[in-house]
């Protein structure tokens, strides 16, 4: 497995840039957050020179903007997001990363408080099949994987859990479609994280990390060592990314949280015996 950040996190004024730092604060991939707008020639370029320079992993794309957030709601949405996944798909083919799409990304209004979480409506469901089983065929024709992320309740209503993932993956019989696995959305919504990681491995694509307080790891209170044994005993070798914020100085700050991180897949391979 290799300790991975998001661009953004990183400080510097250009990919390249941030990969070299990323590089001396001892990371060893890289997830590429590509604003829709960014998404030109020159910056892709930029990051196929500086992934063979720094010789990062490129674990992961994200192509986000108004189209990625927007809710998959009605046929109008649905060519849109066909869109933006075909230009997120041939991007991802060129880096050699799996890359994340999404059918809604956003807080929800009601903000849900003790109730079961809203489920999609069967019209966006159907809505949903149609679109991953699209993504899966146009991944394949490209070379490319593409990412879901089960996330909380808060900010998305069509599905939390890995369990929920797999079953609309199976459905639409996407099998260039995996998931990511994001271990502060897990904290929230699954029973048993270690457990659920166990069950859907195979679905496993990429995997994404924050605190519970949604701070570098470290800065919480979460016990990463089930997951990582639980992504030990499945073989897991992809990236595990930083996707969080950070309380204090970021280089200071996340040259200490991939010491953490290390040690903690270390502690993780001794416990399991692997």
């Amino acid at each position: 497995m290799k300790i991975a950040s998001s661009t953004w996190m990183i400080p510097g004024n250009s990919f390249r840039e941030k990969m070299e730092r990323a590089v001396t604060l001892g990371f060893e991939g890289m997830e590429v957050r590509l604003l829709e707008e960014c998404a030109t020639e020159d910056n892709i370029r930029e990051l196929q020179n500086a992934f063979d320079a720094t010789g990062l992993l490129p674990c992961s794309l994200l192509v986000p903007g108004p189209i990625f957030r927007c809710p998959l709601s009605n046929p109008d949405a649905l060519q849109k997001k066909k869109d933006h996944a075909m230009l997120a798909l041939d991007i991802a083919a060129r880096l050699g990363a799996p890359t994340l799409l999404a059918p809604e990304y956003g807080a929800q209004n009601p903000l849900p408080l003790f109730d079961r979480p809203k489920r999609p409506t069967p019209e966006e469901h159907e809505l949903l099949i149609e679109y991953l089983a699209f993504v899966s065929d146009y991944a394949g024709k490209a070379g490319a994987v593409a990412l879901l992320e089960p996330l909380n309740r808060y900010e998305t209503h069509f599905y939390y859990t890995l369990s929920d993932c797999a079953q609309v993956i199976d459905e639409a019989g996407a099998s260039h479609v995996k998931i990511l696995a994001d271990l502060f959305h897990m904290g929230i919504e699954e029973a048993n994280v270690q457990q659920a990681i166990l069950r859907y491995g195979n679905y496993i694509g990429h995997v994404q990390i924050g605190d519970n307080n949604r701070l570098l790891p470290g800065q919480g209170q979460t016990n990463f060592l089930p997951a990582f044994g639980a992504l030990k005993t499945i073989g897991y070798r992809g990236g595990i990314a930083l996707e969080c914020g950070i309380l204090g100085d970021p280089v200071q700050e996340l040259a200490k949280c991939v010491l953490h991180l290390k040690s903690l897949l270390q502690q993780a391979e001794v416990a399991h015996g692997l």
